[in-house]
């Protein structure tokens, strides 16, 4: 595989593309690469190839020298790791093509309900706790069978109307931390070569120069564009994992 011209090339373009998307909307990477690079190579394959990306780009949007802008997501993340990792290894025992149509349909019907300027707020700490352990725990559930484990937690930070910046971090943040549990799973389970983890790391070049424009972009749009930015890209993402099942 690494010997052909033409499937690198493919590979780097698609991580290009990736990495131009995430740093313009705060997420993306996998969103746009994982389906072109599956095209051409196993889909499992695909996903360890985008391992060092998808580290790098979400490490420097979370940006630690600026401190922990909040706690408010933490109850979410801690059970987004225990979902990933029950999900993950759920993988090697269940057909995933029902479960990827749900995940679909889900997002579609989130991102719609946020275009009509649905927005969460005045919820009670406690409350909110339960409610996105809850999300946390069902997105791990998810990511774990299909590596698409941030869509339904988007679709509710997207409804809590953050600002634009604070989104991107929280954003990095889940991405982050959730990627240790998914990825050292696939690498446990047998889905990783030694080829393959070095050639990740090498597609850090490509992500982190077009992650760079992306930032660019994203300080001249404002709250209100970035805001229909990110809905229009999770009704694409809905609409392409419900294709891809058919």
């Amino acid at each position: 595989m690494y010997n052909d011209p033409t499937i690198i090339i493919i590979i780097i373009s698609a991580v290009l593309a990736g990495g131009l998307v995430k740093g313009t909307l705060g997420f993306g990477m996998p969103m746009v690469a994982l389906p072109i690079i599956a095209f051409i190579i196993p889909p499992t394959t695909a996903m360890i190839l985008l391992c060092a990306p998808i580290f790098l780009t979400n490490f420097l949007q979370i940006k630690f020298k600026q401190g922990i802008s909040s706690y408010r997501f933490l109850p979410m993340f801690l059970w987004l790791v225990i979902g990933l990792l029950i999900g993950a290894r759920l993988i090697l025992e269940i057909n995933l093509k029902t479960i990827t149509q749900i995940i679909a349909i889900s997002i579609i019907f989130a991102a719609l309900v946020n275009c009509f300027g649905f927005k969460i707020s005045n919820i009670k700490q406690s409350r909110e706790k339960v409610i996105t352990s809850i999300i946390g725990f069902g997105s791990g559930i998810l990511g774990g069978l299909s590596t698409f484990y941030g869509p339904p937690m988007l679709a509710y930070i997207v409804a809590t109307d953050l600002s634009k910046e604070k989104f991107v971090r929280t954003i990095s943040t889940m991405y982050f931390i959730g990627s240790f549990p998914l990825y050292g799973s696939l690498i446990y389970y047998g889905f990783a070569t030694k080829e393959d983890l070095l050639f990740s790391l090498f597609l850090i070049v490509p992500a982190f120069i077009t992650q760079q424009i992306g930032t660019k972009i994203r300080d001249k749009i404002n709250q209100k564009q970035f805001r229909i930015c990110v809905l229009i890209t999770l009704i694409i993402l809905g609409v392409s994992l419900l294709i891809k099942t058919f």
